[in-house]
């Protein structure tokens, strides 16, 4: 039995508190006392393996001052040729799992990152708590039951997801539709379609995964197809008196039936650009907020939101933190030799930072620059008197569109002019492309095909979108006296079938969808050719 399974049948509801939620209680010093303790014990685990020893030299640091002194700012280069063929012998412990991401750049086709049990155990731990803070209104409050349902949207290992579902199980005494057995072995869209056929019957308490499914979901309930790959009409007997209260409801409220008809979610867990973007729309179709988590195959999971929705706070026990300030971002990026200044977590101010983490609990990642930036947002949460920092994702450190040293655009930002905008959409990609030898966003953009717009009416709102806001936008072309924006219609269907192109070859499931921001030559092409 895990330690909150009894916990949680023992009604030892402080202790679960304080054990998953506990770090929103520290003060700073107290979370760099944790994470000092941590990292001279990981430079101790590392110290005696290969690669510890590559990273950090023969005579190993002994202070935290001697560590940012001496050990080099790192990125996945630096480990690609140790780790691509998951050689556990140059590591400082066998690996209790492996995890994957893409070669999101294109420089690699894969990143690996080998995970400790107490790694692999904190992915559980951590999820602990984002389960509990998803579902609460106050401090102390635990909603979490033994045999909750969570829908199992997430890709399977070896995808961090999947090792996280895993975790959760593990750690945890809950329930997945479908089990992850039989899920892992069903397709994404298969796998989502059976959960919400077998929440039907079973109920559904927490919904762990993307924003964009949770969504779409809600859109299709409410335009009266089910969630798309199930038909209301043909749910069996089990599912009948669920089927028949949702029914009642919506009839009720005078609309269409929205999944908050026919499930009472007590949380929802997502992470990503998105979130923010479909917070509303979450809302309404769930009859819940999206709590906001920060995630990464190299570093597990890192930040999540308090009961309030707001800003992000680090955990102190997962990585050792350090931040890039973005003036010595843009340094280095200009200049790839050289070393920008790191900051403490207690040094930090509001502002915009590149994260540079090192693994704790045995992992092999050190001083290790992912290519986030995140945004200090506040220094403490007053209202709930919170006294670390405040996070948000901002943007990848590549995918910022810069026009003209003025404006600074990100995939959020994009998003949500194109929401604002009030378009209907299949997807849309974004470039910073060049007209007449001047800097210009370029946004391709298919509009659902049921929505009928011109070119010139639809460039008109998301301008509108642009100025209301990124008034930094309208500014720039005010200033300049030029139009900096160019958009184009894709055809309709052009981003499915690119899609089912690109898994009809096999490709990996991070490279089925074209990326939002700066795609490259190769996939516009062949985008807009489909």
């Amino acid at each position: 039995m895990s330690t909150a399974e009894k916990l949680l049948k023992q009604g030892r509801k402080n202790e679960i508190w304080t054990k998953y939620c506990g770090f929103l209680d520290l003060s700073q010093d107290e979370f760099m006392e944790i994470q000092e303790r941590l990292l001279m014990e990981q430079i101790n685990f590392l110290k005696n393996s290969e690669i510890g020893k590559k990273l950090l030299g023969d005579n190993s640091p002994t202070s935290l001052e001697e560590f940012r002194r001496k050990v080099s700012l790192t990125t996945y280069q630096d480990y690609e040729l140790q780790l691509k063929d998951k050689n556990a012998d140059i590591l400082p412990f066998e690996p209790f799992a492996w995890a994957r991401t893409s070669g999101r750049s294109g420089e690699f086709s894969a990143k690996w990152a080998p995970y400790t049990k107490r790694m692999y155990d904190s992915l559980g731990e951590v999820s602990a708590g984002a389960l509990i803070l998803s579902s609460c209104s106050r401090k102390g409050e635990i909603y979490l039951e033994p045999n909750d349902i969570i829908l199992l949207a997430t890709a399977p290992p070896p995808y961090t997801s999947g090792h996280i579902s895993h975790s959760v199980e593990d750690n945890l005494p809950v329930k997945f539709v479908p089990s992850l057995e039989e899920g892992e072995k069903m397709d994404f869209g298969g796998r989502i379609a059976e959960g919400f056929n077998l929440a039907m019957g079973t109920g559904l308490d927490y919904f762990f995964g993307l924003s964009s499914i949770l969504t779409k979901i809600g859109e299709r309930f409410e335009n009266g197809s089910g969630n798309g790959s199930f038909s209301l009409a043909n749910l069996n007997f089990k599912m009948l008196p669920r089927l028949a209260k949702g029914m009642l409801k919506s009839k009720l409220n005078g609309r269409a039936p929205l999944p908050q008809d026919f499930w009472d979610l007590k949380g929802i867990m997502s992470g990503g650009t998105d979130t923010n973007i479909y917070r509303d729309r979450i809302k309404h179709y769930w009859g819940k907020e999206p709590l906001e988590g920060y995630a990464c195959t190299e570093g597990g999971n890192m930040a999540v939101q308090a009961w309030n929705y707001k800003g992000m706070t680090f955990f102190p026990d997962i990585n050792f933190l350090e931040f890039i300030p973005f003036e010595e971002h843009l340094k280095s990026k200009d200049d790839p030799s050289y070393q920008p200044e790191t900051l403490l977590y207690t040094e930090l101010q509001l502002g915009i930072y590149e994260l540079v983490f090192t693994n704790l609990l045995g992992g092999v990642f050190t001083r290790y620059r992912v290519g986030d930036l995140i945004e200090v947002t506040a220094l403490r949460d007053d209202e709930l008197n919170i006294d670390l920092p405040q996070i948000r994702f901002y943007s990848r450190a590549d995918d910022l569109i810069d026009l003209a040293g003025f404006t600074r655009l990100t995939e959020s930002s994009i998003w949500q002019v194109i929401e604002a905008a009030g378009v209907e959409y299949e997807d849309w990609t974004a470039r910073k492309e060049e007209a007449d030898g001047e800097p210009i966003l370029h946004i391709y953009i298919e509009p659902k095909e049921t929505y009928k717009i011109s070119l010139e009416e639809l460039k008109s709102l998301i301008r509108a979108g642009l100025h209301q806001i990124i008034p930094d936008f309208a500014d720039l072309e005010n200033m300049m006296g030029r139009d900096y924006l160019k958009v184009s219609q894709i055809q309709p269907g052009s981003f499915m079938k690119y899609m089912e192109a690109r898994r009809s070859e096999g490709a990996d499931l991070a490279h089925i969808k074209p990326p939002h921001m700066q795609a490259p030559d190769i996939v516009m092409d062949r985008l807009l050719q489909v």
